[in-house]
């Protein structure tokens, strides 16, 4: 009589190796929802909520019913609209440009980046500050200079001078990280496609608008996504430069009005929401692009 004997498989075995670079990004995680999720998550909370007597009430959706009706929510869209759309074609072109210029080997180009890299290491408030004094009235330098277009009215007082002061600082300031962006996507362009046109008869414009152009398209529309969303949450220098002026107040300026100045915290939460919604496709935006990249 023979006995059967029945094999039993082993447990697995926990390779701990494996697990040291969970350990090891477990405080980044635990940073990122401390400072990320968990505001998202409140601010979700406090747009469902009304502010009374220092204590916060629920109201279900009437924030977002009271922004939808708010024909000033729509009109600082529309001056968004305009905003994010002059310095994000400005931007895309001049980053481009001055990133086309300094690829070319100059032993100039370390004053350069030092000098186009000011802007971005310096604040919004002293940028602001500084493009508010080049266009006061009395000793403003450029207002001094187009002093004989503009006659006694400064442009910082004209509804459409202000948001044309607010545009070219914007610019400015955002101008170096896009000039960055693009200048490190050239300099990964293989040499010998760009030499292999050249031997062709290809041209440098033609080159670069049918080659180089084509291989950089995906760092191109990162800055495009880059650029869109930082106007649309740019609060600093606009504040800084005009204030609270109708004619520069923006979504991200209209926000903070209602949930700072006024303290309509509920319905300042509810405008957040509605711009993360916004930021949000723009991502989806992006992703798509790049998935047919």
């Amino acid at each position: 009589m023979t006995t059967a004997t029945v094999h039993t498989n082993p447990r697995p075995s926990i390779n701990f190796r494996r697990l040291v670079p969970l350990w090891l990004l477990l405080p980044s995680l635990l940073v990122l929802i401390l400072v990320q999720f968990y505001p998202t998550a409140y601010t979700i909370y406090i747009s469902l909520n009304r502010l009374r007597a220092g204590e916060l009430i629920w109201v279900g959706t009437a924030n977002f019913e009271r922004l939808f009706k708010d024909a000033n929510f729509f009109d600082s869209l529309e001056k968004s609209l305009t905003f994010v759309g002059s310095t994000v074609i400005a931007t895309i072109l001049l980053g481009l440009l001055v990133a086309v210029l300094l690829n070319y080997r100059s032993r100039w180009n370390p004053l350069y980046m030092v000098l186009l890299f000011v802007p971005w290491v310096i604040s919004d408030v002293v940028a602001g500050t500084v493009w508010r004094w080049l266009f006061q009235q009395d000793y403003g330098l450029i207002q001094n200079a187009i002093q004989p277009l503009t006659g006694d009215t400064s442009l910082y007082a004209r509804p459409d001078g202000a948001m044309l002061i607010v545009i070219l600082a914007t610019i400015w300031r955002s101008l170096p990280f896009t000039s960055l962006l693009f200048l490190g996507a050239l300099q990964n362009v293989s040499q010998e496609v760009v030499e292999g046109a050249a031997l062709d008869g290809a041209g440098r414009l033609t080159t670069f608008l049918r080659i180089t152009l084509p291989i950089i398209r995906p760092t191109l529309i990162v800055g495009v996504i880059l650029a869109t969303i930082g106007g649309l949450n740019s609060v600093g220098v606009i504040l800084t430069l005009t204030g609270n002026i109708p004619a520069t107040e923006t979504a991200s300026v209209y926000l903070y009005e209602q949930g700072w100045r006024f303290g309509d915290f509920g319905l300042g939460a509810a405008i957040s929401i509605v711009m993360f919604v916004i930021n949000l496709a723009l991502t989806l935006v992006y992703l798509r692009f790049q998935g047919e990249e």
